[in-house]
């Protein structure tokens, strides 16, 4: 994962009580390499089944995702799925597609169940319950598929530059393939100024950041040469 920015922050996810943002492999972050696995194939597969996204006011039809909310209490370190209900967001948060109810295709039983989720969820839980001294976290997830062509472009932040209203925000790479650009960009809230430039690349690969102190955008996403259609699967994750 490539930063011009990025190069002197620490890589642990516990920088996070001095810092903004790290970046890099989960085996870095987190101390655990998901894709070893045994589950990881299986959750790889699961951007094979998402749906298209119906609530692009661009237009676009290059956006498929699942949509699912869980809450994780330190009594007991529980993670329970939440019944699946629209996503909203309000329009100065979303100026796209914010103001409406959307009713994206849930996430499945069988994706809340699977290993990969779950530990990558209780992982961040319990790092970011010690970090903020709290003892529960709402947490949504979208699993978040971005398609290209020689006739489509995607863009995996439609909305622009934008905050999305939570504490904390992970961007977790499962697969990109056969496509170019997708470089996300953090820009510090007072200042104005970009603190990190750099693209997930590969697996596991992943971006936390404290969404109560920047914007984040990301770049489009274009067909590599010789490819026929590409894209980019990533897990987004919010807790607050």
């Amino acid at each position: 994962m490539k930063s011009n920015l990025a190069n002197t922050e620490p890589q642990t996810v516990w920088a996070l009580n001095n810092s903004r943002f790290v970046a890099g492999h989960s085996a870095e972050l987190l101390g655990v390499d998901f894709s070893e696995m045994p589950e990881w194939a299986q959750f790889q597969g699961y951007w094979e089944n998402l749906e298209l996204d119906r609530y692009m006011n661009d237009g676009g039809m290059y956006r498929y995702r699942r949509f699912g909310k869980f809450k994780w209490y330190a009594n007991g370190n529980r993670l329970e799925q939440q019944p699946h209900v629209p996503y909203s967001q309000p329009e100065y948060f979303n100026p796209l597609n914010g103001g409406i109810d959307r009713h994206f295709a849930p996430v499945t039983a069988e994706m809340a169940d699977n290993e990969v989720l779950k530990k990558l969820l209780l992982k961040l839980a319990n790092t970011f319950s010690e970090i903020e001294d709290v003892q529960g976290w709402k947490i949504n997830t979208y699993f978040n598929r971005i398609l290209a062509t020689p006739d489509m472009t995607g863009l995996p932040v439609p909305e622009g530059k934008h905050r999305d209203g939570v504490k904390f925000s992970c961007l977790f790479m499962a697969d990109r393939s056969g496509v170019v650009g997708g470089e996300t960009t953090l820009v510090d809230i007072m200042h104005q100024q970009p603190i990190y430039v750099g693209t997930l690349e590969k697996p596991c690969q992943a971006l936390l950041f404290r969404d109560d102190t920047v914007f984040h955008d990301t770049t489009a996403i274009q067909i590599s040469n010789g490819a026929d259609s590409g894209y980019r699967d990533l897990l987004v994750i919010e807790f607050h």
